[in-house]
């Protein structure tokens, strides 16, 4: 019983941080600070509490209507899904890993923005496709169909609690960690992605990883 209890704890616990690997919050959190620089506390955690909330209904409606227009309207199969969701997170994260977006954006005309017109503009880009892309929502799907809907589900629940706390507590981890630190984790994970994008891209093709 408790070994089949571990077994389920360690897949969602799998799931959660894949989800967190593919979401990349180390990478778009100073983004996201920049953008909101200056702002008062109160309207930045507003703004990053609808980002949530927006990305995590996005996931789970393509969750649950990923495969339905995966089957039905594209006939598209799942190891297709797994070749180009792997091919998407290995480009994704070669690219970040190898060129970062290091520039220096000017997000001045954030701060002029009323409260309602601020969360209306940047829900987009800021909740898609910054935090969830095209290889957020193919991971989930895949992640779906081989660990089952509930650790999925369970999974991505734990992720986004997970960045909840981190984009509350976003200005004391800027502060603590400092810029160059996040920075470096930032491309730790992408080394993480690449390799769960080969992974898929190896499962899709019907080459068995290496264990």
């Amino acid at each position: 019983m408790f070994s089949n209890i571990e077994s389920v704890v360690y897949a969602v616990f799998l799931a959660s941080i894949a989800v967190v690997a593919v979401m990349n919050p180390f990478g778009n959190l100073p983004q996201f600070l920049a953008m909101t620089d200056s702002m008062p506390v109160k309207i930045r955690k507003h703004l990053f509490r609808n980002i949530l909330i927006t990305a995590f209904v996005i996931v789970m409606i393509f969750l649950f209507a990923g495969p339905l227009v995966m089957n039905y309207m594209f006939r598209v199969s799942l190891d297709e899904l797994r070749v180009a969701g792997g091919l998407i997170l290995v480009v994704m994260g070669i690219k970040n890993l190898l060129f970062p977006n290091t520039s220096t954006r000017d997000y001045a005309h954030y701060q002029d923005m009323s409260e309602d017109e601020l969360i209306r503009r940047s829900i987009i880009p800021m909740a898609f496709p910054m935090l969830i892309g095209p290889g957020t929502l193919s991971t989930v799907v895949v992640m779906a169909a081989e660990g089952g809907m509930k650790t999925t589900i369970s999974g991505i629940i734990i992720a986004f609690i997970f960045m909840a706390v981190l984009f509350y507590m976003a200005a004391f981890i800027e502060r603590l960690l400092g810029k160059l630190v996040l920075f470096v984790t930032a491309r730790i994970m992408q080394v993480f992605i690449v390799a769960m994008g080969v992974k898929m891209m190896l499962i899709g093709l019907g080459v068995t990883p290496l264990h």
